[in-house]
């Protein structure tokens, strides 16, 4: 994959966009899919009005992971692939159940929900999947 390709929320993709969020009184834009437009725009609170439209309450288990792929993208600007993802959780946490199993039995739609929570963009190649 290219760095262009993954670099920012400016992929080249154009989305048509979505439902806008109204979190603490402010608009937050989101594309098609939900995925917020502006990566600066997330807060915990964003998180949780995205969850609750998907009639998911978040727990500290949700946090653990959200948390963790909100901090990876802000350092490396890409999100993580599962494999990456499952293992830096098991060091980080001393606990190896970041399974996909296991992130579906929070995530319904797995680790693509979860970036969508975390305020990453929509996938690219094989990111959040």
């Amino acid at each position: 994959m290219r760095l262009e390709e993954h670099k920012g929320f400016d992929s080249g993709r154009k989305k048509a966009p979505g439902i806008p969020l109204e979190v603490e009184g402010r608009a937050i834009s989101t594309d098609d899919e939900g995925y917020l437009v502006c990566f600066e725009d997330w807060t915990r609170a964003v998180a949780e009005e995205l969850a609750a439209r998907d009639g998911i309450s978040l727990t500290d288990e949700h946090w653990i992971l959200i948390d963790f792929l909100h901090r990876f993208y802000n350092e490396m600007q890409i999100a993580p692939e599962m494999p990456i993802l499952s293992r830096q959780l098991c060091k980080d946490q001393s606990d190896c159940r970041w399974t996909r199993g296991y992130i579906k039995t929070l995530f319904p739609d797995g680790a693509k929900m979860a970036c969508r929570y975390a305020g990453l963009p929509g996938p690219v190649g094989r990111s959040c999947l």
